[in-house]
């Protein structure tokens, strides 16, 4: 599942990096890369039992409350700064194009999985194999205190 949530965020980054003509072509490749990476890392960084209903809400499921509103924009801000640090570190793009680029992937991102949760069609893909996918070990407690909660949260 892994391997499938990468696929899905490298190609929302592919087409926000193919089109801005703010990064140069000799680093189009690199800050794809930096930019998956960045984003992955960074919502393994958040999947844990504390930050499930920020996540779930991001995610276009669960409460939607002004108190999970406002963790969420918390992990998402908290996704976007990691995302600007690396493409500027890394890349060595500047802070406008960084910060750019990070506004325009992390919400077409969190929709793209906002979609295929909300798809029947795509039994595979749920809050609970997405979460699963970014915790990575199948016996962990953590993941499975998690796998519990988003159960209940979406009366599974």
């Amino acid at each position: 599942m892994f391997e499938k949530i990468m696929d899905l965020v490298k190609n929302q980054v592919m087409d926000k990096v193919s089109g801005n003509n703010d990064i140069p072509e000799e680093k189009k490749e690199q800050t794809v890369n930096t930019a998956t990476s960045s984003l992955m890392d960074s919502l393994k960084k958040y999947a844990t039992s504390e930050n499930l209903s920020s996540l779930s809400s991001m995610f276009g499921g669960g409460s939607s409350t002004d108190s999970s509103r406002q963790k969420a924009d918390s992990v998402k801000n908290g996704i976007q700064s990691d995302m600007i640090s690396n493409l500027m570190s890394k890349v060595g793009l500047s802070q406008g194009t960084a910060s750019s680029l990070a506004s325009g992937i992390i919400p077409a991102v969190m929709s793209l999985f906002s979609k295929k949760i909300k798809d029947n069609n795509d039994g595979d893909f749920n809050i609970g194999s997405l979460l699963s996918g970014l915790t990575g070990d199948d016996n962990s407690k953590e993941k499975n205190n998690v796998m519990d909660m988003v159960g209940n949260l979406f009366g599974k």
